[in-house]
């Protein structure tokens, strides 16, 4: 076991180019790790990875820029990932895929752009969340014809992350005087993620490798907002969609999407929707009023 990553293996699963092991971890507090394996590692936080997890890859001796550690991974074969995280037990279904064994991943294995290399750092894909899901649980409960089903989870798997790396295209060259398309989803990415954490303009300028005053001036030259409005809009419509579920007080939405209180959430809420998020809530539930 290494030092500040120590890991018991709860299952495990061996097919032809393949690995797959359900594990515990034990990070230390806070944890820091960097590592290259020679074959990709496909893997899924089955409990949600945890608040401030972030990372970098190294290409071509040079870090990328920082990413936010989805629940779903990809880290591709040969490729160096140093992680920051705030350390806890985490349970994860990894998937160690040989280099050189799946088709589908060829192209990938011949090298991957910037853009690229941080998509596979959060990949947002229902699909393949369900597909990694399903594996865990026949590594946890066989059910019948148990290898069929895992080896086409693991090619089906091996296909989405294909698609998904295949479609980030390489940054377009930076334009004098603004952002590029691949910067400005870098940074508009980068805020989704950390709705709950107010972002500072230092950390989005970063993430795209600008100045913080050419962030803020291309920023609203691209979109016609400032970023401290587009947060704001951001957050009231990820509110709107939380105030459907009612299991999540009012007071815990705010807090979720970064607000101080929930006055100021109302505040921000009513601004930009013109009704407050109890009227809101109320006409979802059909409450009287």
């Amino acid at each position: 076991m290494k030092r500040g990553c120590d890991y018991r293996v709860d299952a495990r699963f061996v097919m032809p180019g393949a690995n797959l092991q359900l594990r515990t971890y034990h990070h230390e507090a806070p944890s820091r790790a960097g590592k290259a394996r020679s074959n990709h590692v496909l893997s899924v936080s089955l409990v949600g990875r945890p608040r401030g997890s972030t990372g970098r890859f190294i290409r071509d001796r040079q870090a990328t820029g920082p990413f936010h550690f989805g629940n779903i991974t990809f880290v591709p074969g040969g490729v160096p990932i140093v992680g920051w995280g705030p350390g806890g037990i985490q349970h994860t279904l990894s998937c160690s895929l040989e280099f050189g064994a799946f088709a589908e991943l060829e192209t990938l294995e011949q090298g991957l752009s910037e853009e690229q290399l941080l998509a596979c750092g959060n990949i947002r894909a229902p699909h393949l969340e369900e597909m990694m899901r399903r594996l865990a649980g026949e590594l946890r409960s066989p059910g019948f014809a148990r290898e069929t089903m895992i080896d086409l989870l693991v090619r089906g798997a091996v296909i989405d992350v294909a698609r998904h790396v295949r479609h980030k295209e390489p940054a377009a060259p930076r334009h004098s005087g603004g952002l590029s398309p691949a910067m400005l989803r870098r940074v508009t990415d980068y805020i989704a993620d950390t709705l709950d954490q107010s972002p500072t303009i230092a950390e989005l300028a970063a993430v795209c490798g600008v100045s913080a005053g050419h962030l803020m001036r291309s920023f609203r030259q691209a979109t016609g907002e400032t970023i401290h409005a587009h947060v704001q809009r951001v957050r009231v419509e990820r509110a709107q969609t939380l105030l459907a579920e009612p299991g999540l007080s009012i007071k815990e939405i705010a807090h979720s999407l970064g607000f101080a209180s929930s006055s100021s959430f109302s505040v921000a809420f009513r601004r930009l929707c013109g009704t407050s998020p109890s009227a809101l809530r109320r006409d979802y539930t059909g409450a009287p009023r």
